[in-house]
């Protein structure tokens, strides 16, 4: 499997409320099921000179071209477990459910769980591509490019071709009605990865850390919320992604929560 780096910063250039928007949407669905399909806030705040930055945990995994070379044919059922996510997601997106940022065909992983992930980027943040496309529509893409890999005998596959193409640049309905087709297709199965051998992380780069400070001091505390969540009494605490939402809606999505990120 090919291993890449777990942790990535993205900074916002210029008008910063199209990326703040994306964080308090981010930090919003963390709680929703689906969420394990988008990657994660773990930090955010300001960069020395005052930009806006978040980072975000890009899982260990595969590419997702990659990990279709590995499966080789993958079945029926199991381009359904790859592909319902994606379909899902997709449709949450056009519905103004979920904001979704750009991303690429290698930004979809399939992490050693064999679950899919999509390692999107903030609209507004350094790190958007010429290349990039629409989340819901690279989504779109790459549950076509999995059942492109199906056999091409298969009775399923004629509608789910049909389908697909339909709602790669579809509205709501017609991703919706992709999913149906998919998930009508067969019953999902499991895909089964055999763990990296240790050669395989050789050279890798390594996670940057975020520097702490001394015990006691104020951002130490801040950064105790961004990982442990808000202390509100009786030894419980408020998630750090729910107590971002409520920021950023009293401020009218003009501010985050602000401290010195390395």
């Amino acid at each position: 499997m090919q291993t890449l780096p777990d942790h990535v910063r993205w900074h916002a250039v210029d008008d910063e409320q199209p990326f703040l928007t994306w964080v308090a949407d981010r930090a919003a669905v963390a709680p929703d099921p689906s969420a394990r399909h988008l990657v994660p806030v773990v930090d955010v705040g300001r960069l020395a000179d005052g930009r806006l930055a978040v980072d975000v945990l890009r899982p260990a995994g595969t590419v997702l071209s990659a990990a279709l070379d590995t499966l080789g044919t993958p079945t029926t059922g199991v381009a359904v477990t790859l592909t319902v996510p994606m379909l899902e997601l997709a449709v949450t997106e056009r519905s103004g459910a979920v904001q979704i940022g750009s991303a690429g065909l290698d930004d979809v992983l399939v992490d050693d769980a064999g679950a899919v992930v999509l390692c999107d980027r903030p609209p507004g943040s350094d790190g958007v591509r010429r290349s990039d496309q629409s989340g819901a529509r690279v989504l779109v893409l790459a549950a076509r490019l999995v059942w492109e890999r199906t056999d091409a005998r298969a009775p399923d596959r004629p509608a789910v071709d049909g389908a697909l193409a339909e709602a790669l640049d579809g509205d709501t309905t017609a991703v919706r009605a992709a999913l149906a087709v998919v998930r009508a297709a067969a019953a999902p199965r499991p895909i089964r990865w055999e763990r990296p051998s240790d050669d395989l992380l050789v050279g890798l780069p390594e996670r940057t850390a975020m520097p702490r400070r001394p015990a006691g001091s104020l951002e130490t505390a801040l950064r105790g919320v961004v990982e442990h969540g808000l202390p509100i009494g009786g030894g419980r605490r408020l998630p750090f992604r729910r107590a971002l939402v409520g920021v950023v809606v009293a401020a009218g999505l003009t501010a985050a929560v602000v401290f010195t990120i390395g």
